[in-house]
């Protein structure tokens, strides 16, 4: 079974610039997904709103854009605008954690309201011109808020299903509900893609080899933390040499993307920091530059510690693991 691999959304992380440096440099990813996209008036749309989608043809992967809304006519404003940009695919996410959304029952906190979707759907599904996928939780409250809202979505023809197997109100922390996620996988007509606690190649398998009828997964912090997660999955083995030459031509591309946008160097900086926030966790004792790397002020300091660190082994899936679960504490 082919796999198809996407990494997820992450805002203020995963850019434009990023995604399209990523690809490059670590294989193994099918597509990406980018930050979701709101505050659209639908009478007159912004398209400084899309910059990080825009055009098109600067992707050089498959990216899907993502909004998050409860306005049937700010989604159809959202899709028509990326149709008529060359985009055939949009994401709506049901599947945010984070109260400053869920409390307006947005992300996924529309999810114990089941006529809400419907209703929106109604309105939606005649008139947008684009495919519609759907990322979700179990649910916000409860894991069987989903089960409502999954009989729900079956009457529509949704591209995808992608879930997470927590409730909203768990965030990251606790473990997903592999079992709840299979039932679910077992009710839907959408063709559904697993999301969550891929961490390294031990877990994928220990997911994969659980729900066997799954051929598409979407990857987090783990490939944040870990970039060539993907390559590892599919089999694809680089020398330690080679990651640590992409992982330096990577690093190169970012600085370069976000100079040519950004004159600001401590702003630069606090971008690139925010990537090492998760990348650092790939070497062993990457943790430790780190800590030291968030404190520096000039680009010279900034470009020492990344020599010091990518001098360092590669971290076991052990120790990746355990950023893992560090850095879900501070969410």
């Amino acid at each position: 079974m082919a796999i198809n691999l996407s990494l997820a959304p992450f805002q203020g992380i995963t850019t434009r610039i990023y995604r399209n440096a990523y690809a490059k440099h670590f294989p193994g990813l099918d597509r990406v997904f980018a930050p979701f996209i709101s505050g659209i008036h639908p009478e007159k749309v912004n398209p400084s709103k899309f910059a990080d989608v825009l055009p098109a043809s600067g992707n050089t992967i498959e990216t899907i854009p993502q909004f998050v809304s409860i306005d049937s006519q700010e989604v159809l404003a959202i899709a028509d605008f990326l149709a008529d940009h060359g985009y055939g695919h949009v994401n709506w996410n049901m599947g945010c954690p984070f109260s400053r959304l869920a409390n307006k029952m947005r992300g996924c906190g529309i999810l114990p309201f089941p006529e809400k979707v419907r209703e929106l759907l109604d309105e939606i599904m005649s008139k947008i011109t684009i495919g519609l996928s759907i990322k979700t939780r179990l649910g916000y409250h409860h894991p069987d808020e989903l089960s409502s809202i999954l009989e729900i979505l079956n009457d529509y023809p949704l591209k995808e299903l992608i879930i997470h197997p927590r409730i909203g109100k768990q965030r990251y922390l606790g473990n997903v509900d592999v079992d709840t996620f299979r039932k679910y996988l077992a009710m839907s007509n959408i063709p559904v893609t697993y999301n969550g606690d891929i961490f390294h190649t031990t877990r994928y398998r220990e997911l994969s080899n659980s729900n066997p009828g799954v051929s598409s997964w979407m990857a987090g912090r783990g490939a944040l933390i870990n970039p060539f997660l993907a390559a590892q999955i599919k089999g694809i083995n680089l020398g330690d040499q080679e990651k640590r030459d992409r992982i330096g031509a990577f690093c190169n591309d970012l600085a370069e993307g976000k100079g040519s946008r950004i004159n600001n160097e401590k702003k630069i900086l606090g971008q690139l920091k925010a990537v090492w926030y998760y990348m650092s966790g790939v070497f062993s004792g990457g943790k430790q530059y780190f800590d030291a790397m968030k404190v520096c002020e000039n680009s010279q300091s900034y470009l020492n510690f990344v020599h010091e660190m990518m001098q360092l082994p590669f971290a076991s899936d052990h120790e990746i693991e355990h950023h893992w679960k560090n850095e879900l504490k501070h969410i």
